[in-house]
């Protein structure tokens, strides 16, 4: 009997060929119909091949486990969204006074702090990494203020794990695993490459040069520090995190077992800001509507692997994606996408391209810098060409990134196309006067340069 995963069978096919994805394990719900799959290989060096078992980083996607479980500890009184963070955590230090007065959980599990985010130094492995890492925080860039401007924080989920801690005396790690995944029957996620080494597991892979970007090599260091976990260190596979999705368009259960209360699952996946260009925010999750439709996701990328997990509720509906390529979100996106067409008839609306003035292209070139990348943009016909150098925020490695254009859908919106980027916009925000502010892309904001 076909399944659902059989007829995407050509699409991940030419997903893996057309994105030189190694491996790629793959799990869907459909109401009570849930399948499995994996195809390729997951470490090219030992020939290992996936397994639907095959443990992945899921990135980011740890984001919305560790705001669940920010949420278990509002329910008991331990945490409060909407009171300054300095109450659970009051040795903290940011290098504007405002902020660190006024910035709340709220403001952090929904990327409006304001502070720079893309913070990974090493603090060691012990269990004192993440406050470590907190102790650190005076120097991070205040961007904006908070409330202000969404900005994607890694850092700011950072210190929601250390106000976790601080507020219930446990350490962030084992208080995921009483609350989260123990409830959940989640038996192989971990945070740590010693229990994850007891199932099959699957390694990065990044190209060896932009001029061979076909020939591969194994991505190093494998784990993100320890002090990031509560941003995007969780490993495990794609029936675990079907499981946890069910728990959420379940509004908090999965089988007899409660993990939210209703209110608060559906209080995550109420939108409580407007992101970068087509999105929402709820608290965690990533949203946006396809026609009458609200779907909840969230993408995660670390060394050398990219994943996804979209969810329906409403159609008791979700897909995980898992890949062990850094450029795996293009394969990631298509399978996504070509699942919600076909099952449901669902696709995201194309946003058609607008012409503007060439003077106002130059007007917006330049350069532009941020935390992870060097943007130089460029007016090339009816769009902006950019060139660009990337900082592996992990290994502290630099390369040059694949060029890609630009093509406006607005007068300050545009399309990415090329260089991996087709699907994304990048936004540029502007000054009272008129001038450039920031250019978001990534949901990161980069400054003009000089």
């Amino acid at each position: 009997m076909s399944t659902i995963i059989d007829s995407l069978s050509d699409v991940i096919q030419a997903a893996m060929l057309d994105g030189n994805v190694p491996g790629i394990s793959i799990g869907i719900r459909n109401g009570d119909q849930v399948e499995t799959a994996a195809f390729g290989i997951a470490n090219l060096n030992t020939g290992a091949a996936v397994v639907p078992e095959t443990l992945f980083q899921i990135g980011s996607i740890s984001k919305i486990f560790t705001t669940t479980l920010v949420m278990t500890a509002v329910e008991r009184g331990e945490l409060s969204l909407d009171t300054p963070v300095i109450n659970h955590v009051p040795d903290l230090r940011l290098a504007d006074a405002e902020a660190r007065r006024t910035i709340t959980l709220r403001h952090l599990l929904t990327h409006m702090s304001g502070f720079y985010g893309d913070r990974f130094d090493d603090q060691g492995r012990g269990d004192d990494a993440n406050a470590l890492a907190i102790a650190a925080f005076g120097d991070l860039p205040q961007q904006t203020k908070p409330g202000e401007l969404w900005t994607y924080c890694n850092a700011g989920f950072d210190l929601a794990g250390h106000a976790l801690e601080r507020a219930t005396g446990h350490g962030f790690e084992a208080l995921m695993r009483e609350r989260v995944f123990d409830p959940l029957g989640l038996t192989r996620a971990t945070y740590f490459a010693d229990e994850a080494i007891r199932h099959s597991v699957a390694v990065g892979h990044e190209p060896e040069s932009n001029d061979q970007p076909d020939r591969l090599r194994v991505s190093s260091p494998w784990a993100i520090p320890r002090r990031s976990n509560a941003a995007g260190g969780i490993s495990t596979n794609v029936a675990e995190l079907l499981a946890f999705a069910e728990m959420h368009f379940n509004d908090g259960r999965l089988g007899d077992n409660r993990v939210l209360t209703e209110e608060s699952a559906r209080a995550m996946r109420t939108r409580q800001v407007d992101a970068d260009a087509f999105r929402t925010w709820g608290i965690g999750w990533s949203m946006r509507e396809v026609g009458s439709d609200s779907i909840v996701e969230h993408n995660g990328a670390t060394n050398g692997q990219t994943a996804r997990l979209t969810v329906i509720p409403a159609r008791r509906f979700a897909i995980a994606v898992l890949t062990n390529h850094d450029r795996g979100s293009v394969a990631h996106t298509t399978i996504a996408s070509a699942a919600l067409e076909r099952l449901f008839g669902l696709t995201t609306p194309i946003r058609p391209i607008i012409s503007l003035p060439r003077e106002r292209m130059s007007f917006l070139s330049g350069e532009y810098v941020h935390g992870l990348d060097e943007l130089s943009l460029s007016a090339h016909g009816n769009g902006i060409h950019v060139e660009r150098m990337h900082r592996n925020p992990f290994s502290g490695g630099f390369s040059h990134g694949e060029p890609f254009d630009l093509h406006p859908v607005s007068d300050r919106v545009f399309a990415g196309r090329g260089g991996g980027m087709d699907g994304s916009f990048g936004d540029f925000i502007f000054n009272p006067d008129g001038s450039v502010r920031f250019f978001r892309l990534g949901g990161r904001l980069g400054y003009p340069k000089g």
